[in-house]
């Protein structure tokens, strides 16, 4: 009787087994094939990197570089149908928002999609327009190229991406907590970054980079189910007097109506899907990794709300590597690849494959590629991480200005030249 029921399961296994690896496959496949169309489809991507040249003076506040990222979330691209999602394969272009320092000289870049260029300059120009942008050569083409191309020049590097320490539901500290009545308490967080990228020595240059891909108007559905749990947690059900029915009433602290005034303002916004990554690089003999994994790491630590959300270290892409560190072996290697990895990622402003496949193909068997993520930050929380600095800043050691302001030709100005010329000028 055992042997009889010992043959039935396994008959039934033998039966249902192709049924079980024909779904896998398939998923696999699919997977698969998506990571080499979009990988064609970034390659076939041609950008531009623009420079954002700051004036001497800027009087407006971040709600004008809000204003900008609102005009570059309206050009998302996403595939519309079948063809341009499996056969062309399509994914959101991205923009990078840079803060580049070289030595202690910073520069503002925007990397942006070339046929962009003339309509990304637009939206700076016409919230800022003191400001020019200018189309430049990457700088990426004098920095290593590699690990090899970085021992040959006698440098070494640390790098690590960025997160939020909660749901991005939650919003961080943004500029309008740093804004005050009072003139004399008025804060530019960009103030701290650039004090800190004007310490760097001759030879060292630190690289912020924000890639960012704007998201879909739909991402606030998602945390719908949170809403309603956090909006529970508050309410009171009292009993009606006379009756056996209940009346719910929601009666937040002041404390709790601040939270959810903040998470109602940042679900009414447009979000970009945000990767922050940097990279510190010196000559090695005065190489100080504290510089970056504290110095610039610090920095963000000013954008913290206890109470709501803030942006922390993600130490799994972090090029620091102890032996107690999991899996407990080749720390040296893994430090390494991990090395080689921030540096590709730093130099490609990658973009994380969408796919599981394409997660698995580009990993390591000591350097798995799931750590990396973007995360969700709406407008005005990427306004304040990155925008040309107010006019409490003090730039002049830091920024090479622009000293002189723009103007437009004077009004009846007269106009010299040949009947046809002049017709074909209005």
């Amino acid at each position: 009787m055992p042997q009889v029921s010992v043959n039935m399961f396994s008959d039934l296994f033998g039966i249902l087994l192709p049924l079980l690896i024909f779904p896998l496959l398939f998923i696999v496949t699919k997977s698969t094939y998506l990571f080499w169309r979009q990988q064609r489809f970034k390659a076939d991507t041609k950008y531009k990197l623009l420079e954002i040249r700051i004036p001497r003076k800027i009087e407006k506040n971040p709600k004008a570089m809000e204003q900008v990222l609102r005009s570059i979330h309206s050009l998302r691209n996403a595939p519309g149908d079948l063809g341009e999602f499996y056969y062309w394969g399509e994914i959101t272009r991205p923009f990078s928002l840079e803060l580049v320092s070289f030595g202690g000289q910073t520069h503002y870049y925007i990397r942006t999609y070339w046929k962009l260029a003339s309509l990304v300059e637009a939206a700076f120009v016409s919230h800022y327009p003191d400001i020019e942008v200018v189309e430049v050569e990457d700088y990426m083409k004098v920095l290593p190229a590699d690990l090899n191309d970085l021992a040959d020049r006698r440098y070494d590097l640390w790098g690590a991406e960025m997160k939020l320490k909660k749901s991005a539901l939650y919003p961080i500290k943004t500029y309008t907590h740093f804004e005050s009545p009072d003139e004399s308490k008025i804060l530019d967080p960009m103030s701290t970054f650039l004090e800190v990228l004007s310490k760097l020595k001759k030879g060292e240059v630190v690289g912020i980079h924000y890639v960012i891909q704007p998201g879909a108007d739909k991402w606030r559905k998602k945390y719908e189910k949170t809403i309603r749990e956090l909006k529970e947690k508050i309410a009171f059900k009292i009993r009606m007097p006379d009756s056996n029915e209940t009346k719910v009433e929601f009666r937040p602290t002041p404390g709790e109506t601040d939270i959810l005034e903040a998470i109602e303002n940042n679900l009414a916004q447009p979000v970009f899907n945000t990767y922050i990554r940097f990279v510190y690089m010196s000559p090695k003999p005065i190489f100080y990794d504290s510089f970056a994994r504290r110095g610039i790491t610090g920095a963000f630590n000013q954008y913290m709300a206890l109470n709501l959300n803030g942006i922390t270290l993600n130490h799994k892409t972090a090029t620091r590597v102890r032996f107690w560190y999991w899996p407990f072996l080749f720390p040296n290697l893994r430090n390494k690849l991990r090395k080689q990895r921030i540096l590709h990622d730093f130099r490609h402003r990658e973009v994380q494959p969408e796919t599981f496949m394409g997660r698995v193909m580009t990993s390591h068997i000591f350097d798995w590629n799931f750590k990396s993520r973007s995360f969700e930050l709406t407008v005005e929380s990427l306004a304040t991480l990155f925008h040309p600095p107010t006019e409490v800043v003090l730039t002049a050691p830091h920024i090479d200005r622009l000293e002189s302001r723009k103007g437009a030709p004077q009004a009846g100005l007269e106009i010299f030249g040949e009947e046809k010329e002049i017709s074909d000028f209005t």
